[in-house]
Parts: structure tokens; C-alpha cells; sequence
């Protein structure tokens, strides 16, 4: 266990964080906001350059980094940075109760967009940046973000990025690590840009234009107004919104192969028809189904259900309308999508796409070879084999992935909501979506113990569960 190299990326990272939060300042700045705000962010900004600049003080001797410390990194990094990021909302009085903020700052960062705020007013401008900041933060990973920027000529930094980057197998687009992660960030906020100017050309004020922005692109949901996206009372904004977090939702490396002219690639993958076709089908069926609740105007049904349908596989959230009186039937689809995800590689949450074909398949061929027991059965994903330890992967990840849903479903039953809430609100946090099915209440209907259950499964589910479970297991820290 290299505890030096650990104490020493952690430090640097705080030094991130504080330079991050400039950003805020600024816009603080621009809106001439209280001294109070000012002096929250620059409490926080001198808390973490002086535990950054003390830990990275004695630089370590070995500075090699194998599974275990990327792991530890992963985990500690995205709680500490939820932690002093919450900070500010805490030391301005915003949102007093550091629980409270480090739920809604650690649904930022995972870009979830669950929040215990039932009023946003409540919100300076620049904390309401900060907020939503996160989310632009968060969409790529944290340490993505961090190894785009860092100085690390060589590639031992691919363990911090494998255990952060989601989906069943990682891959580099190039060579080398550091190249990797600055092309999907280049691509990252390109895309961000171009829907920050789409959204202010379509009639959003500018500063708006960015939150929504930032939201898209981390597919958080985030939001300026307590309604949410209905606010703007544009369908042409409802449906840039829609194919907005859409195209966040696709797995990045896909978009450097069409950079680089590899259409095959592109057009060919098995698990981008998948999603499509899921957003496709999840959105007919729902247009239909509720099409007697806009008194049989489709056009506004097809609006509706494109829009939460989007919103839910790629785990956003962003508001617009309810879905409590809809159909138990369309409310179950929403329920899937919940679980389904968007893409591996893509700033979504959930189990995957990928995943759930891989699962698919993996049914399909133990039926088959009931059938025919002498038969040799093979999985192909893109035309390529998947093997064994993949296939076992994906359904050990599967059990532990249930374990954990049920194991909260328990422990959060006990605050006495109704079931529907309850689960959805589980299925919510840890699968980064953010708006519960049941009721349109914020997270602050929960008590102080579920929402710092939350406010991890948030964490675990951004990160996919084993650096989250591995930092609290005592022969993690071990020396060997």
C-alpha cells in the first residue's frame, strides 16, 4: 500500500478543487452578491490550498500506483470533494445543515441532480453556478478531469482511470493515458458549448443557458427554476433538452471514431442501436399510454414522453411536469429506464446498456445450451468474442448490484414513505437519475441517516460500486 502516493494525488486534488471554485467567485463578482458569499468561498478556497499545500509538501519517493491505490484515490477523492465543495453552501447559511449540502453537492459531482432543496430561490447566483458546476465537473469523472490537466508523462496513472471511467471493459482511444483522457474532455465540452449556444439561441437568458448547459452535458438536471424545464414554455427548448442529454448519454469513444472518420465504428455499434431502439420503443409506448391525459393531443404527448423518456435512460432529471398520475403501466417503463442507463463511456449512470445485452445473451445461450449440452456457445459483442471473464464480471457485478438496492430499500423503508417512493427514490440515487416516481417532494422528506446513505449510494453508483465498497473493507488498508 502506497499511503505517500495517495496522500500526495488526494492534496493535489484539493488544490483542484480550490481552483475550481475561483469560478464562483467570479460570478459572485459579476452580481455583486453579499459579503457573506464572498467570505464562504474563500474560507473554503483557504481550507483546501492549506491541506493541499501541506500534503503535497513531501513529495514521495515511490511513485507507483498499482489497483488498490487507484481504487482508494477514486473513492476518497470523490467523497472529500463533495465534502469541501458543500462547504460553501454550509458556511453561507444557504443550506445550513452540512448533510443536507453534502447530499446535494455529492448529487452534483455524481451528476444525479436529486436535491433536498424545495425552493432554489433560496440560492445566490454564484452557489447556484457552483451547483450546477459540478455537474460539468462530475459528467467526464472527477479524475478524468484531473488527469487531463496533472502532469503525468507516463502511463501509471491507468488504474486511478479504470476504476472511475463506468462500463464492463475500459479502453483507451489512444496510446497514451494522458492524450485519452484530454480527448474526451475536448470533445466533452465542445459538445457543452455548442448546447450552451443552441439553448441561449432557442430564448434562454445566457446565465441560464449555462446551467442548463452544464446539466446537459453531465446529464444532471440541475435546474434555475423550481419547475424546471417547463418554466420556459418552449417546446423547441424541451426537445433541444431531449437530444441533448441524448447525445451525452452515447459513449464517448464513439465520438472520437467519428472524429477520425470511422463511420463503420460509429454506426456499427451494438450497444448505441440498443439504446436508440430503447428510446425509441420506451417512447411510443408512453406517448400512447398517456395520450388521454393530454386529451388526445399527441403532439404534446410525444413531447412529454420524449422528454422524461431521454431524461430517465440517461439518468438526468431535469423537470418537466409530473409523472404521478400517470399510468401505472408507463410509470413501470420509467421504472426500467431507471435501471437500463445510458451507455458505458458516457457520462450516464445506471447498469448499462452494454451490460444488459451482455446479460441478454448470456440467457440466451444457457437456454440454448439446455437444448443442445454438446453445442459450443460463443457471445459476440461488435463482432468480437466476449470472454468468460467478462461474461462473469457482468453477473457478479449484477448480484452485487441487487444486494446493495435491496439492502437500502431496508434501511430507507424505515423513514415510513410509501413503497413507490421508496424505491424509486433508491433506484434514483444510486443509479445518478435524481427525481423519485410518486411524489413530486425533494429529498428533504427523508431523515438525516437516508440521506447520507444516499449521498453515498450516489458516490458508489457513479463509480460502480467496488471503490466504494473496497475503501471500507479493512484489508484494503493492508500492507500487502
Amino acid at each position: 500500500m502506497n499511503k505517500s502516493m495517495i496522500r500526495y494525488l488526494l492534496s493535489k486534488l484539493l488544490l483542484i478543487e480550490a481552483c475550481l471554485l475561483l469560478v464562483p467567485v467570479v460570478i459572485a463578482v459579476i452580481y455583486q452578491e453579499p459579503a457573506k458569499v464572498f467570505l464562504s468561498l474563500g474560507l473554503t478556497i483557504g481550507i483546501l490550498l492549506i491541506l493541499g499545500g501541506v500534503g503535497i509538501f513531501f513529495k514521495p519517493k515511490d511513485a507507483h500506483i498499482y489497483a488498490k491505490e487507484g481504487v482508494l484515490i477514486v473513492a476518497l477523492c470523490w467523497i472529500l470533494w463533495s465534502f469541501f465543495g458543500a462547504l460553501p453552501f454550509v458556511f453561507s447559511g444557504q443550506i445550513p445543515n452540512i448533510i443536507d449540502a453534502f447530499f446535494e453537492v455529492s448529487s452534483g459531482f455524481t451528476t444525479t441532480g436529486a436535491t433536498i432543496l424545495n425552493d432554489v430561490g433560496v440560492l445566490s447566483h454564484s452557489l447556484l453556478f457552483w451547483r450546477s458546476f459540478t455537474h460539468l465537473i462530475g459528467g467526464m469523472g472527477v479524475l478524468v478531469f484531473a488527469l487531463a490537466i496533472m502532469d503525468n508523462a507516463k502511463n501509471g496513472h491507468l488504474e486511478v482511470m479504470k476504476a472511475e471511467v463506468p462500463g464492463p471493459v475500459f479502453g483507451k482511444v489512444v496510446s497514451k493515458l494522458k492524450d485519452t483522457a484530454q480527448i474526451l474532455y475536448i470533445i466533452y465540452l465542445a459538445l457543452f458549448a455548442i448546447f450552451t449556444l443552441l439553448y441561449f439561441l432557442a430564448g434562454m437568458p445566457l446565465f441560464d443557458s449555462f446551467i442548463i448547459g452544464m446539466g446537459t452535458a453531465g446529464t444532471g438536471g440541475f435546474t434555475v427554476y423550481n419547475d424546471g424545464i417547463a418554466h420556459y414554455n418552449s417546446p423547441l427548448i424541451t426537445y433541444l433538452v431531449s437530444f441533448g442529454v441524448l447525445t451525452f448519454g452515447v459513449n464517448f469513444n464513439l465520438y472520437y471514431f467519428f472524429l477520425i472518420r470511422k463511420f463503420k465504428a460509429f454506426f456499427a455499434d451494438e450497444e448505441l442501436k440498443g439504446y436508440l431502439t430503447i428510446v425509441g420503443v420506451s417512447t411510443l409506448l408512453i406517448t400512447f399510454n398517456i395520450l388521454h391525459i393530454f386529451h388526445g393531443n399527441i403532439a404534446d404527448s410525444l413531447e412529454m414522453s420524449f422528454f422524461q423518456v431521454s431524461n430517465t435512460i440517461t439518468t438526468t432529471g431535469f423537470g418537466f411536469g409530473n409523472t404521478v398520475d400517470w399510468p401505472l403501466f408507463s410509470q413501470f417503463i420509467i421504472l426500467l429506464l431507471m435501471c437500463i442507463g445510458g451507455s458505458a463511456g458516457s457520462t450516464a449512470g445506471g447498469f448499462k446498456v452494454i451490460r444488459c445485452m451482455i446479460l441478454a445473451r448470456i440467457a440466451k445461450n444457457q437456454i440454448l445450451s439446455t437444448l443442445s449440452p454438446n453445442r459450443v456457445l460463443t457471445l459476440h459483442v461488435n463482432g468480437n468474442v466476449l470472454d468468460k471473464d467478462t461474461q462473469h464480471k457482468v453477473l457478479k457485478y449484477m448480484v452485487v448490484y441487487m444486494m446493495i438496492i435491496a439492502a437500502l430499500i431496508f434501511i430507507v423503508s424505515f423513514d415510513n414513505n410509501n413503497f413507490m417512493t421508496i424505491v424509486s427514490g433508491v433506484l434514483s440515487c444510486f443509479n445518478n437519475i435524481g427525481p423519485m416516481i410518486g411524489t413530486t417532494e425533494s429529498f428533504s422528506i427523508f431523515s438525516p441517516l437516508s440521506k447520507f446513505l444516499l449521498s453515498l449510494a450516489m458516490i458508489a453508483g457513479r463509480l460502480e460500486i467496488y471503490p466504494m465498497l473496497l475503501l471500507f473493507l479493512p484489508k484494503t488498508w493492508s500492507r500487502r
